[in-house]
């Protein structure tokens, strides 16, 4: 009897010492350790750290959502506790505060971080065509320099969000080196020996992108000549009409006669 008494009062304290322990660990806090302030194209560095009741760090699987400006997933996944975890943001991410939401069980939280403004272009010159993209994340507004030679011609560029103009060099046919400045010498390139056409140096816009009319010519045509027959038949309906108002009139004077 005193060993069964025994062996059922080891079998309780071990059972009590499992339950402190499984109370200890599911009785956790989470955090996530982020700066507050990025820029599009910078890496997000951030931390999602377990703590127990006395603040000490646990392990664990821990599960996370980032949203952008607009509630948007942009990117989840699940990290373990303390590692550190990184993400590019785009260069054309969305300005404003984004969230980093985080859970374990039943513990949830989230943080807030601030992607700010970037007002950035891509410029390439295919032939003598120059190409400028917006690949910022707000509307792009700089004056660019170009120097066909020793000449030099000014563009005031104003773009939305991912559109794209393209403009043409033109000068005297040769090959001249082309210099390309942007905003107050923020970047130039440089071109060697480009072939260009023309009669005189100069710059002709070629295409403002992202227009409907310009996408969707066929679009365009087919309502066009939609349109130019609805006429053509108003007009015959009405002359019709007319025909037999006065036919109509000549019956009447006969008629009357």
């Amino acid at each position: 009897m005193n060993i069964i008494k025994k062996g059922v009062v080891f079998e309780l304290i071990f059972l009590l010492i499992i339950n402190f322990l499984i109370i200890s660990v599911s009785a956790e806090k989470l955090d996530i350790q982020i700066e507050n302030n990025y820029v599009p194209g910078e890496e997000v560095n951030f931390k999602l750290i377990l703590y127990n009741d006395e603040n000490n760090k646990i392990d664990g699987q821990i599960n996370y959502i980032i949203q952008n400006y607009y509630s948007e997933t942009i990117k989840e996944g699940v990290a373990n506790s303390g590692n550190e975890i990184v993400f590019a943001l785009p260069e054309n991410a969305i300005q404003g505060p984004w969230k980093i939401s985080a859970s374990y069980n039943n513990v949830e939280v989230n943080r807030l971080f601030n992607v700010g403004a970037l007002e950035k272009a891509e410029i390439k010159l295919q032939g003598d065509v120059l190409s400028i993209k917006n690949i910022g994340n707000v509307p792009y507004d700089k004056r660019i320099l170009i120097y066909i030679g020793k000449e030099d011609q000014t563009a005031q560029v104003l773009l939305e969000v991912g559109q794209t103009k393209e403009i043409r060099l033109t000068a005297p046919d040769g090959k001249y080196d082309i210099k390309v400045i942007e905003g107050n010498d923020e970047k130039t390139l440089e071109f060697k020996e480009v072939s260009l056409t023309g009669n005189a140096i100069g710059l002709e816009r070629v295409l403002e992108d992202n227009g409907f009319w310009q996408k969707n010519k066929i679009v365009a045509l087919f309502l066009g000549t939609l349109f130019l027959v609805v006429v053509v038949i108003a007009i015959l309906k009405i002359k019709n009409k007319g025909i037999n108002i006065n036919i109509i009139n000549k019956n009447t004077n006969k008629n009357q006669r």
